[in-house]
Protein backbone atom coordinates (compact mmCIF):
# COMPACT_ATOMS: atom_id res chain seq x y z
CA UNK A 1 0.00 0.00 0.00
CA UNK A 2 1.35 3.45 -0.84
CA UNK A 3 1.93 5.64 1.90
CA UNK A 4 -0.65 8.64 1.49
CA UNK A 5 0.56 11.68 0.57
CA UNK A 6 -0.32 15.10 1.82
CA UNK A 7 -0.65 16.37 -2.04
CA UNK A 8 -1.87 14.42 -4.83
CA UNK A 9 -0.82 16.22 -7.87
CA UNK A 10 -3.33 16.79 -10.63
CA UNK A 11 -3.07 14.19 -13.64
CA UNK A 12 -1.19 17.18 -15.75
CA UNK A 13 0.57 20.01 -15.35
CA UNK A 14 -1.66 22.61 -17.04
CA UNK A 15 -0.65 26.34 -15.70
CA UNK A 16 2.45 27.19 -17.40
CA UNK A 17 5.84 28.47 -15.28
CA UNK A 18 4.76 31.22 -17.99
CA UNK A 19 1.99 32.58 -16.37
CA UNK A 20 3.26 32.03 -12.85
CA UNK A 21 5.87 34.54 -14.18
CA UNK A 22 3.27 36.93 -15.56
CA UNK A 23 1.10 37.08 -12.53
CA UNK A 24 4.50 37.76 -10.18
CA UNK A 25 4.09 35.00 -8.36
CA UNK A 26 7.07 33.30 -8.78
CA UNK A 27 8.76 36.54 -7.13
CA UNK A 28 6.27 35.47 -4.39
CA UNK A 29 6.69 31.47 -4.01
CA UNK A 30 9.48 29.77 -4.27
CA UNK A 31 9.81 27.32 -7.31
CA UNK A 32 8.85 23.74 -5.15
CA UNK A 33 5.78 25.65 -4.57
CA UNK A 34 4.73 26.76 -7.90
CA UNK A 35 5.73 23.37 -9.11
CA UNK A 36 2.54 21.92 -7.00
CA UNK A 37 0.87 24.98 -7.53
CA UNK A 38 1.19 24.05 -11.65
CA UNK A 39 -0.70 21.32 -10.84
CA UNK A 40 -4.73 22.49 -10.44
CA UNK A 41 -6.07 20.03 -8.15
CA UNK A 42 -9.15 17.69 -8.49
CA UNK A 43 -12.33 18.58 -6.70
CA UNK A 44 -12.18 16.12 -4.29
CA UNK A 45 -8.25 16.87 -3.06
CA UNK A 46 -9.05 20.87 -3.78
CA UNK A 47 -11.39 20.25 -0.64
CA UNK A 48 -9.00 18.32 1.25
CA UNK A 49 -6.24 20.50 0.84
CA UNK A 50 -9.02 23.53 2.20
CA UNK A 51 -9.69 21.39 5.02
CA UNK A 52 -5.96 20.82 6.34
CA UNK A 53 -5.36 24.65 5.69
CA UNK A 54 -8.19 25.40 7.60
CA UNK A 55 -6.61 23.15 10.68
CA UNK A 56 -2.87 25.09 9.95
CA UNK A 57 -4.83 28.45 10.08
CA UNK A 58 -6.20 26.96 13.88
CA UNK A 59 -3.48 28.44 16.42
CA UNK A 60 -3.63 24.66 17.91
CA UNK A 61 -3.63 23.05 14.94
CA UNK A 62 -0.05 24.95 13.22
CA UNK A 63 1.61 23.89 17.01
CA UNK A 64 0.85 20.33 16.29
CA UNK A 65 1.95 20.33 12.79
CA UNK A 66 5.16 22.48 13.33
CA UNK A 67 5.54 20.20 16.36
CA UNK A 68 5.11 16.93 13.46
CA UNK A 69 7.57 18.92 11.06
CA UNK A 70 10.45 19.05 14.09
CA UNK A 71 10.00 15.26 13.83
CA UNK A 72 10.04 14.40 10.56
CA UNK A 73 13.49 16.99 10.02
CA UNK A 74 14.79 14.93 13.15
CA UNK A 75 14.02 11.53 11.26
CA UNK A 76 15.54 12.76 8.02
CA UNK A 77 18.94 13.73 9.68
CA UNK A 78 18.84 10.20 11.07
CA UNK A 79 18.20 8.56 7.69
CA UNK A 80 20.62 10.61 6.10
CA UNK A 81 23.51 10.25 8.73
CA UNK A 82 23.19 6.07 8.31
CA UNK A 83 22.32 6.50 4.48
CA UNK A 84 26.05 8.28 4.05
CA UNK A 85 28.48 6.22 6.15
CA UNK A 86 30.21 3.50 4.61
CA UNK A 87 31.56 2.25 7.88
CA UNK A 88 30.38 -1.06 8.87
CA UNK A 89 30.19 -0.76 13.07
CA UNK A 90 29.31 3.32 12.44
CA UNK A 91 26.31 1.85 10.34
CA UNK A 92 25.11 -0.16 12.62
CA UNK A 93 24.65 2.48 15.91
CA UNK A 94 22.80 4.62 13.05
CA UNK A 95 20.59 2.21 11.93
CA UNK A 96 19.55 2.00 14.95
CA UNK A 97 19.05 5.83 15.61
CA UNK A 98 16.97 6.15 12.68
CA UNK A 99 14.47 2.94 13.44
CA UNK A 100 14.23 4.68 17.15
CA UNK A 101 13.42 7.95 15.05
CA UNK A 102 10.97 5.99 12.80
CA UNK A 103 9.30 4.67 15.93
CA UNK A 104 8.94 8.35 17.21
CA UNK A 105 7.42 9.37 13.79
CA UNK A 106 4.90 6.70 13.29
CA UNK A 107 3.51 7.60 17.11
CA UNK A 108 3.57 11.14 15.62
CA UNK A 109 1.96 10.59 12.73
CA UNK A 110 -0.45 8.68 14.35
CA UNK A 111 -1.72 11.28 16.87
CA UNK A 112 -3.00 13.24 13.64
CA UNK A 113 -6.21 11.52 13.16
CA UNK A 114 -8.33 13.85 14.20
CA UNK A 115 -6.96 16.86 12.18
CA UNK A 116 -8.91 16.33 8.57
CA UNK A 117 -9.22 13.88 5.59
CA UNK A 118 -5.74 14.31 4.39
CA UNK A 119 -3.70 13.84 8.01
CA UNK A 120 -6.31 11.04 8.92
CA UNK A 121 -5.77 9.27 6.00
CA UNK A 122 -1.90 9.25 7.01
CA UNK A 123 -2.67 8.90 10.46
CA UNK A 124 -4.41 5.62 9.95
CA UNK A 125 -1.50 4.44 7.95
CA UNK A 126 1.38 5.19 10.40
CA UNK A 127 -0.65 3.77 13.44
CA UNK A 128 -1.27 0.62 11.09
CA UNK A 129 2.77 0.57 10.24
CA UNK A 130 3.65 0.65 13.81
CA UNK A 131 1.46 -2.32 14.66
CA UNK A 132 2.98 -4.48 12.11
CA UNK A 133 6.18 -3.74 13.79
CA UNK A 134 5.05 -5.49 17.52
CA UNK A 135 8.83 -5.91 18.97
CA UNK A 136 9.90 -2.75 18.08
CA UNK A 137 10.35 -1.54 21.45
CA UNK A 138 11.50 -4.86 22.80
CA UNK A 139 14.31 -5.23 19.75
CA UNK A 140 15.30 -1.44 20.25
CA UNK A 141 16.18 -2.30 23.75
CA UNK A 142 18.05 -5.10 22.86
CA UNK A 143 19.98 -3.44 20.02
CA UNK A 144 20.90 -0.71 22.62
CA UNK A 145 21.64 -3.22 24.70
CA UNK A 146 24.50 -5.21 22.72
CA UNK A 147 25.77 -2.17 21.29
CA UNK A 148 26.52 -0.60 24.46
CA UNK A 149 28.68 -4.11 25.01
CA UNK A 150 31.11 -3.07 22.35
CA UNK A 151 34.70 -2.48 24.36
CA UNK A 152 35.56 -0.03 26.72
CA UNK A 153 34.37 3.27 23.44
CA UNK A 154 31.50 5.29 23.37
CA UNK A 155 30.02 6.04 20.08
CA UNK A 156 29.19 9.84 19.75
CA UNK A 157 26.73 10.17 16.71
CA UNK A 158 25.65 14.21 17.32
CA UNK A 159 27.31 14.87 13.20
CA UNK A 160 29.45 12.21 12.00
CA UNK A 161 30.15 9.07 13.96
CA UNK A 162 33.67 9.44 16.93
CA UNK A 163 35.09 7.10 19.42
CA UNK A 164 35.68 8.74 22.37
CA UNK A 165 38.11 6.19 24.73
CA UNK A 166 36.76 6.91 28.95
CA UNK A 167 38.53 9.31 30.38
CA UNK A 168 41.40 8.21 33.30
CA UNK A 169 39.48 6.87 35.79
CA UNK A 170 38.44 8.38 39.11
CA UNK A 171 41.51 6.54 41.29
CA UNK A 172 44.04 7.20 39.12
CA UNK A 173 43.31 10.64 38.33
CA UNK A 174 43.16 11.54 41.86
CA UNK A 175 46.76 9.58 42.57
CA UNK A 176 47.98 11.88 39.61
CA UNK A 177 46.79 14.98 41.13
CA UNK A 178 48.02 14.50 44.77
CA UNK A 179 51.60 13.74 42.89
CA UNK A 180 51.22 16.92 40.95
CA UNK A 181 50.28 18.83 44.34
CA UNK A 182 53.48 17.51 46.01
CA UNK A 183 55.35 19.31 43.43
CA UNK A 184 53.85 22.17 43.21
CA UNK A 185 52.56 21.47 39.91
CA UNK A 186 48.33 22.29 38.53
CA UNK A 187 46.14 19.34 37.13
CA UNK A 188 44.58 19.99 34.13
CA UNK A 189 40.47 18.82 33.26
CA UNK A 190 40.36 14.97 32.63
CA UNK A 191 39.87 14.50 28.92
CA UNK A 192 39.05 11.48 26.61
CA UNK A 193 40.55 11.22 23.25
CA UNK A 194 38.58 12.09 20.29
CA UNK A 195 39.12 9.47 17.27
CA UNK A 196 37.41 9.18 13.73
CA UNK A 197 36.27 5.92 13.02
CA UNK A 198 37.74 4.39 9.84
CA UNK A 199 37.65 1.16 8.33
CA UNK A 200 40.54 -0.11 10.05
CA UNK A 201 38.56 0.64 13.87
CA UNK A 202 35.57 -0.30 12.65
CA UNK A 203 36.93 -4.14 11.52
CA UNK A 204 38.90 -4.28 14.74
CA UNK A 205 35.70 -3.87 17.27
CA UNK A 206 34.24 -5.99 15.05
CA UNK A 207 36.68 -8.92 15.62
CA UNK A 208 36.37 -7.79 19.52
CA UNK A 209 33.00 -8.07 19.85
CA UNK A 210 31.74 -10.90 17.09
CA UNK A 211 28.67 -12.49 19.23
CA UNK A 212 27.15 -8.65 20.08
CA UNK A 213 27.35 -7.61 16.03
CA UNK A 214 25.81 -10.97 15.41
CA UNK A 215 23.11 -10.37 18.18
CA UNK A 216 22.31 -7.17 16.51
CA UNK A 217 22.42 -8.61 12.81
CA UNK A 218 19.58 -10.81 13.57
CA UNK A 219 17.77 -8.24 15.72
CA UNK A 220 17.67 -5.59 12.42
CA UNK A 221 16.62 -8.72 10.00
CA UNK A 222 12.85 -7.60 10.30
CA UNK A 223 13.01 -4.10 9.51
CA UNK A 224 15.37 -4.08 6.49
CA UNK A 225 12.34 -4.06 4.42
CA UNK A 226 11.07 -0.60 5.92
CA UNK A 227 11.09 2.16 2.82
CA UNK A 228 12.70 4.19 5.81
CA UNK A 229 13.09 7.57 2.63
CA UNK A 230 10.01 7.66 2.01
CA UNK A 231 7.75 9.49 4.96
CA UNK A 232 10.85 12.52 4.11
CA UNK A 233 8.25 13.82 1.06
CA UNK A 234 6.08 15.06 4.10
CA UNK A 235 8.78 17.64 4.69
CA UNK A 236 8.63 18.62 1.24
CA UNK A 237 4.69 18.25 1.27
CA UNK A 238 4.23 20.52 4.34
CA UNK A 239 6.60 23.37 3.24
CA UNK A 240 4.29 24.28 0.44
CA UNK A 241 1.64 24.85 3.46
CA UNK A 242 3.71 26.70 5.41
CA UNK A 243 4.83 28.59 2.25
CA UNK A 244 1.00 29.76 1.43
CA UNK A 245 0.62 30.14 5.39
CA UNK A 246 3.44 32.81 5.06
CA UNK A 247 1.20 34.80 2.94
CA UNK A 248 -1.69 34.63 5.10
CA UNK A 249 0.03 35.83 7.62
CA UNK A 250 1.01 39.24 5.48
CA UNK A 251 -2.43 39.15 4.75
CA UNK A 252 -3.50 39.18 8.36
CA UNK A 253 -0.78 42.05 9.07
CA UNK A 254 -2.79 44.38 6.41
CA UNK A 255 -5.98 43.40 7.62
CA UNK A 256 -6.80 41.99 4.55
CA UNK A 257 -9.24 38.96 4.18
CA UNK A 258 -8.80 35.13 3.79
CA UNK A 259 -11.36 32.81 2.63
CA UNK A 260 -11.85 29.40 1.06
CA UNK A 261 -14.02 29.61 -1.54
CA UNK A 262 -16.93 27.20 -2.42
CA UNK A 263 -16.21 24.79 -5.71
CA UNK A 264 -19.08 25.43 -7.86
CA UNK A 265 -20.93 23.11 -10.58
CA UNK A 266 -21.50 26.07 -12.47
CA UNK A 267 -19.03 27.70 -15.36
CA UNK A 268 -18.21 30.81 -12.54
CA UNK A 269 -15.38 32.51 -10.93
CA UNK A 270 -17.76 35.24 -8.75
CA UNK A 271 -15.66 37.42 -5.77
CA UNK A 272 -15.91 39.51 -3.80
CA UNK A 273 -13.42 42.10 -2.51
CA UNK A 274 -10.98 39.91 -4.12
CA UNK A 275 -7.11 41.46 -3.74
CA UNK A 276 -3.85 41.43 -5.74
CA UNK A 277 -1.42 40.11 -3.65
CA UNK A 278 1.80 40.62 -5.62
CA UNK A 279 1.62 44.56 -4.47
CA UNK A 280 2.69 42.88 -1.32
CA UNK A 281 6.44 42.87 -3.81
CA UNK A 282 5.55 46.33 -3.32
CA UNK A 283 5.23 47.33 0.01
CA UNK A 284 1.91 48.42 -0.66
CA UNK A 285 0.20 49.93 2.62
CA UNK A 286 -2.75 49.98 0.97
CA UNK A 287 -4.53 47.47 -1.66
CA UNK A 288 -7.81 48.61 -3.18
CA UNK A 289 -10.28 44.97 -3.90
CA UNK A 290 -12.25 44.77 -6.80
CA UNK A 291 -15.40 41.76 -7.63
CA UNK A 292 -14.99 39.71 -10.05
CA UNK A 293 -17.85 38.69 -12.63
CA UNK A 294 -16.94 35.35 -14.78
CA UNK A 295 -20.37 33.22 -14.94
CA UNK A 296 -21.39 31.26 -17.60
CA UNK A 297 -23.82 33.95 -19.11
CA UNK A 298 -20.55 36.41 -19.08
CA UNK A 299 -17.82 34.15 -19.32
CA UNK A 300 -15.35 36.41 -20.78
CA UNK A 301 -14.71 40.23 -20.03
CA UNK A 302 -13.18 43.21 -21.66
CA UNK A 303 -11.49 45.57 -19.06
CA UNK A 304 -10.81 49.33 -20.34
CA UNK A 305 -10.27 52.44 -19.06
CA UNK A 306 -7.51 54.89 -17.72
CA UNK A 307 -3.44 54.11 -17.86
CA UNK A 308 -2.73 53.72 -14.29
CA UNK A 309 -6.13 52.89 -13.34
CA UNK A 310 -6.00 49.50 -11.88
CA UNK A 311 -6.65 46.77 -15.05
CA UNK A 312 -3.50 44.92 -14.60
CA UNK A 313 -3.88 44.67 -10.72
CA UNK A 314 -7.30 43.83 -11.43
CA UNK A 315 -5.98 40.90 -14.02
CA UNK A 316 -2.96 39.76 -11.14
CA UNK A 317 -5.60 39.63 -8.33
CA UNK A 318 -7.87 37.41 -11.01
CA UNK A 319 -5.46 35.14 -11.79
CA UNK A 320 -3.15 34.86 -8.56
CA UNK A 321 -6.54 33.79 -6.55
CA UNK A 322 -7.79 31.89 -9.39
CA UNK A 323 -4.80 29.73 -9.41
CA UNK A 324 -4.75 29.76 -5.65
CA UNK A 325 -7.83 28.62 -5.37
CA UNK A 326 -7.18 25.39 -8.04
CA UNK A 327 -3.81 24.33 -5.92
CA UNK A 328 -6.41 23.83 -2.55
CA UNK A 329 -5.13 26.98 -0.88
CA UNK A 330 -7.14 29.55 1.13
CA UNK A 331 -7.86 33.31 -1.39
CA UNK A 332 -7.28 36.88 -0.33
CA UNK A 333 -10.86 37.70 -0.48
CA UNK A 334 -14.25 38.31 1.64
CA UNK A 335 -15.85 35.52 -0.18
CA UNK A 336 -15.55 33.80 -3.12
CA UNK A 337 -17.65 30.73 -5.20
CA UNK A 338 -15.36 29.50 -8.37
CA UNK A 339 -15.99 26.88 -10.81
CA UNK A 340 -12.70 24.11 -10.47
CA UNK A 341 -10.51 24.97 -13.82
CA UNK A 342 -8.59 22.93 -15.26
CA UNK A 343 -5.42 25.69 -16.96
CA UNK A 344 -5.22 28.61 -16.37
CA UNK A 345 -2.84 30.61 -19.20
CA UNK A 346 -1.94 34.57 -19.79
CA UNK A 347 -0.57 36.53 -22.47
CA UNK A 348 1.57 39.24 -21.26
CA UNK A 349 3.31 40.82 -24.34
CA UNK A 350 6.23 42.57 -22.25
CA UNK A 351 7.59 39.59 -21.54
CA UNK A 352 7.70 38.39 -24.97
CA UNK A 353 11.02 37.20 -26.71
CA UNK A 354 11.10 38.91 -30.06
CA UNK A 355 12.67 37.19 -33.27
CA UNK A 356 13.41 38.62 -36.73
CA UNK A 357 9.90 38.37 -37.81
CA UNK A 358 8.82 41.51 -35.37
CA UNK A 359 6.65 41.54 -32.53
CA UNK A 360 3.35 41.52 -33.90
CA UNK A 361 3.75 38.24 -35.66
CA UNK A 362 4.97 36.95 -32.23
CA UNK A 363 2.66 38.09 -30.43
CA UNK A 364 -0.20 36.31 -32.88
CA UNK A 365 1.85 32.97 -33.18
CA UNK A 366 1.43 32.84 -29.03
CA UNK A 367 -1.83 33.85 -29.16
CA UNK A 368 -2.90 30.86 -31.74
CA UNK A 369 -0.87 28.59 -29.83
CA UNK A 370 -2.65 29.31 -26.36
CA UNK A 371 -5.89 29.43 -28.35
CA UNK A 372 -5.05 25.84 -28.80
CA UNK A 373 -4.32 24.89 -25.28
CA UNK A 374 -8.18 26.43 -24.58
CA UNK A 375 -11.68 24.79 -23.72
CA UNK A 376 -14.43 25.44 -21.83
CA UNK A 377 -12.58 24.31 -18.68
CA UNK A 378 -9.23 27.10 -19.25
CA UNK A 379 -9.45 30.48 -17.57
CA UNK A 380 -7.03 32.68 -19.47
CA UNK A 381 -5.65 36.18 -19.56
CA UNK A 382 -4.29 39.02 -22.07
CA UNK A 383 -2.61 42.29 -20.82
CA UNK A 384 -2.70 44.70 -23.71
CA UNK A 385 -1.88 41.80 -26.40
CA UNK A 386 -1.57 43.82 -29.74
CA UNK A 387 -0.89 47.16 -28.12
CA UNK A 388 2.45 47.39 -30.11
CA UNK A 389 0.50 48.09 -33.32
CA UNK A 390 -2.48 50.86 -34.15
CA UNK A 391 -5.57 51.26 -33.11
CA UNK A 392 -7.76 50.10 -36.10
CA UNK A 393 -5.17 47.05 -36.50
CA UNK A 394 -5.13 46.28 -33.30
CA UNK A 395 -8.78 46.67 -32.03
CA UNK A 396 -9.32 44.15 -35.34
CA UNK A 397 -7.07 41.21 -34.17
CA UNK A 398 -8.09 42.02 -30.53
CA UNK A 399 -11.90 41.08 -31.28
CA UNK A 400 -10.71 38.35 -33.94
CA UNK A 401 -9.10 36.55 -30.47
CA UNK A 402 -12.13 37.11 -28.83
CA UNK A 403 -14.10 35.32 -30.99
CA UNK A 404 -11.95 32.26 -31.08
CA UNK A 405 -12.09 32.42 -27.22
CA UNK A 406 -16.06 32.57 -27.39
CA UNK A 407 -15.96 29.92 -29.93
CA UNK A 408 -14.00 27.75 -27.26
CA UNK A 409 -16.37 28.61 -24.26
CA UNK A 410 -13.68 29.91 -22.55
CA UNK A 411 -13.86 31.82 -19.73
CA UNK A 412 -11.10 34.53 -19.29
CA UNK A 413 -10.36 38.85 -19.28
CA UNK A 414 -8.73 40.73 -21.87
CA UNK A 415 -7.10 43.79 -20.79
CA UNK A 416 -7.24 46.79 -23.75
CA UNK A 417 -6.63 50.33 -24.48
CA UNK A 418 -8.55 49.66 -27.80
CA UNK A 419 -11.85 51.04 -26.55
CA UNK A 420 -13.78 50.40 -29.62
CA UNK A 421 -13.58 46.76 -28.35
CA UNK A 422 -17.40 47.25 -27.16
CA UNK A 423 -18.58 47.03 -30.36
CA UNK A 424 -17.66 43.28 -30.42
CA UNK A 425 -20.92 43.33 -28.14
CA UNK A 426 -18.55 41.83 -25.02
CA UNK A 427 -19.17 42.11 -21.85
CA UNK A 428 -17.30 45.23 -20.24
CA UNK A 429 -15.62 46.55 -17.37
CA UNK A 430 -14.01 49.77 -16.54
CA UNK A 431 -12.23 51.80 -14.06
CA UNK A 432 -14.27 54.59 -12.07
CA UNK A 433 -12.20 56.19 -9.66
CA UNK A 434 -13.45 57.05 -6.29
CA UNK A 435 -11.74 59.07 -3.08
CA UNK A 436 -10.87 58.05 0.42
CA UNK A 437 -11.42 59.43 3.78
CA UNK A 438 -8.38 61.16 3.06
CA UNK A 439 -9.01 62.53 -0.66
CA UNK A 440 -6.94 59.55 -2.08
CA UNK A 441 -7.61 59.53 -5.80
CA UNK A 442 -8.12 54.91 -6.23
CA UNK A 443 -9.04 53.07 -8.69
CA UNK A 444 -11.72 50.33 -9.03
CA UNK A 445 -12.91 47.91 -11.54
CA UNK A 446 -16.38 47.73 -11.96
CA UNK A 447 -19.32 46.22 -15.00
CA UNK A 448 -19.91 48.11 -16.84
CA UNK A 449 -21.98 51.70 -16.32
CA UNK A 450 -21.59 53.63 -19.78
CA UNK A 451 -19.69 56.70 -20.47
CA UNK A 452 -18.09 57.43 -16.44
CA UNK A 453 -15.65 58.87 -14.80
CA UNK A 454 -11.78 57.56 -15.62
CA UNK A 455 -13.13 56.02 -18.88
CA UNK A 456 -15.39 59.26 -20.03
CA UNK A 457 -12.43 61.11 -19.81
CA UNK A 458 -10.44 58.95 -22.43
CA UNK A 459 -13.19 58.91 -24.86
CA UNK A 460 -13.97 62.88 -24.50
CA UNK A 461 -9.99 63.34 -24.68
CA UNK A 462 -9.63 61.07 -27.48
CA UNK A 463 -12.24 63.11 -29.65
CA UNK A 464 -11.30 66.07 -28.39
CA UNK A 465 -14.79 66.56 -26.48
CA UNK A 466 -12.70 67.09 -23.38
CA UNK A 467 -13.36 70.65 -21.17
CA UNK A 468 -9.98 71.89 -22.54
CA UNK A 469 -10.18 70.91 -26.12
CA UNK A 470 -13.51 72.54 -26.48
CA UNK A 471 -12.20 76.00 -24.69
CA UNK A 472 -9.38 75.34 -27.44
CA UNK A 473 -12.31 75.55 -30.59
CA UNK A 474 -13.77 78.11 -28.70
CA UNK A 475 -10.51 80.37 -28.71
CA UNK A 476 -9.68 79.14 -32.38
CA UNK A 477 -12.96 80.05 -33.38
Amino acid sequence: MPIPSLLTLGQRQSIPYQTFDDLQLRRLLDDKTIRILSYPAGREELLARQELFCVLRSEAGLSRIKDTFSVLKEYERAVRLWRSTSIEVEKRFLFAAALMQYRTLCKTLASLSDCGIKLSAAASYWKAALEALPNLDADLAAMQQALSVIGTFNLSFSERAYMTRDAVPETVYDELAACAEALGLEMSDRRGARIRLNDGLSHAIAELHPEEIARFDALTTPYTDIAFDAPVAYIEELNFYFAILALCDKADEMAIPVCFPTPSDKRQYLAHNVYDISLFLKNAQRIVPNDTYFSEDAPFHFITGANGGGKTTYLRACGINLILFLGGCPVFAESASIYPYTSVCSHFPADERFSSGGRLQEEKQRVDYLLTLCDADTFIVFNETYSGTDDKLGCEMTLETAGGIRERGTHGLFVTHFHEVRAGGYPMLNTVTEEDENHVRTFRIVRDLGISSSFADDILRKYRLDAASLSERRGNA
